[in-house]
């Protein structure tokens, strides 16, 4: 373990000078690091279910601050609705790099994509939570506006302390949801939890899609895991009792990606998948350097970029006509591909305009964090 901390600082010592303004394009973090807010830890490979260990700072988050409020700007309908307030337990892209992250702009030059910022303060977590739940109010996320959900599970262990305050009365009277989103496979964790008011949420694409944007080591080593298996974590958290949930995003126009969607939904609903929900999102962006971010962490660039995309709200969307047949595809899809199972799963647009939802009569209601 040694060895693994010092190659981790010595990567940190090495990596390519980017700068900004003339200061080291991180110069934030490693700023942090020398005054002792972040300390560098590396997580083995075995306890996140990665190919590779992975390395995160280590930090201690103020009591004040680990229930977010989500309060969207009321003058761009296309920002999630404030449906839920999020647990923050660690800060920018969760370390799977996704080189489409928006919290790689969202951070800037706060927080490194390869090495998350993971709150060690656990019991104050605890303790805040059970200071929310007696009120009523909106579902609270476990970190998906900030982290991943499981990723760092076998670490920190969120997930198994919080999950049985939500499922007892006693502790949630008011029945509040708590929210997981994941890209990982660590639902092994969870096994002989309650699953009263947890819904289970794996991030998915069809496994060529995901190989286009998800994160990569930089000899090219996919970092998240293959999509078959977290279709087996999917199953398991479903035979756990866990109400299951899948969001498909970002959505990319590929060549031939009818095929590959069609044949994605149609062989996961054969195979006995049984989401409640499925949310689609088509490719966007918060903001035009996105990309360049990512390449000045030393992130590889994707291998398939979406053109055209345009300012619409929140976010640079590809065209409108173009999104409105992307959804009414996929939703078709789900529809004929589940349609004689008794269990056809709802379908939510994620972070969509008025006018999309319209046009294809999707409300906020249909959300995930509903």
């Amino acid at each position: 373990m040694n060895e693994q901390i010092e190659e981790a600082v010595e990567s940190i010592n090495t990596r390519p000078g980017f700068a900004r303004n003339g200061k080291p394009f991180d110069h934030v973090v490693v700023a942090k690091v020398a005054n002792g807010a972040y300390r560098l830890e590396c997580v083995p490979a075995g306890i996140l279910g990665t190919a590779r260990p992975i390395e995160v700072y280590r930090a201690k988050r103020a009591r004040n601050n680990i229930i977010k409020p989500w309060q969207p700007g009321t003058d761009d309908e296309s920002y999630c609705p404030a449906h839920w307030a999020d647990i923050a337990i660690g800060r920018g892209a969760c370390g799977f790099r996704c080189r489409a992250c928006f919290l790689m702009l969202t951070h800037r030059t706060f927080c490194d994509p390869s090495r998350h910022v993971l709150y060690e303060n656990v019991d104050d977590y605890e303790i805040m939570v059970l200071k929310e739940l007696i009120r009523a109010g909106k579902n609270l996320g476990l970190g998906i506006d900030c982290s991943d959900s499981l990723l760092y599970e076998g670490v920190t262990g969120h997930a198994r302390r919080l999950i049985p305050l939500f499922a007892s009365k006693d502790t949630n009277p008011h029945g509040r949801k708590l929210i997981l989103l994941t890209k990982s496979t660590n639902v092994h964790y969870l096994e002989g939890l309650p699953t009263a008011n947890v819904l289970m949420t794996f991030s998915l694409n069809p496994e060529p899609i995901a190989n286009l944007w998800e994160g990569k080591w930089n000899d090219g080593v996919r970092i998240t895991p293959a999509i078959m298996d977290r279709l087996e974590a999917s199953k398991r958290a479903q035979r756990m009792g866990f109400e299951v949930r899948w969001r498909i995003d970002p959505i990319l126009p590929v060549d031939k990606w009818q095929e590959v969607y069609r044949e994605f939904l149609f062989a996961a609903a054969a195979d006995g998948h049984r989401p409640t929900r499925i949310t689609l999102g088509t490719y966007r962006e918060m903001g035009r350097s996105l990309l360049t971010i990512a390449a000045k962490w030393g992130l590889p660039p994707m291998e398939f970029v979406p053109g055209n995309l345009s300012k619409d709200g929140m976010h640079y969307h590809l065209p409108d006509e173009q999104r409105v047949d992307i959804y009414q595809h996929l939703s078709d899809f789900i529809t004929a591909a589940w349609q004689h199972t008794g269990n056809a799963p709802v379908v939510a647009l994620c972070k969509e305009t008025k006018t999309i939802r319209e046009a294809l009569g999707v409300t906020h209601s249909h959300c995930n964090c509903e």
